[in-house]
């Protein structure tokens, strides 16, 4: 689950810097996608 969080936490982070607004935003939206892909994906497979 960590791999998934972390990765979305880098692109919420990078896209935050770009787009308005803001880091910690963009940083809790990657955050939670990456935690919802997981679940996802780990109850799928």
């Amino acid at each position: 689950m960590v791999p998934y969080v972390l990765a979305g936490a880098v692109i919420g982070s990078i896209v935050g810097h770009l787009i308005p607004p803001g880091y910690f935003f963009w940083f809790m939206v990657g955050s939670v996608s990456g935690y919802l892909t997981q679940r996802y994906l780990g109850g799928r497979f």
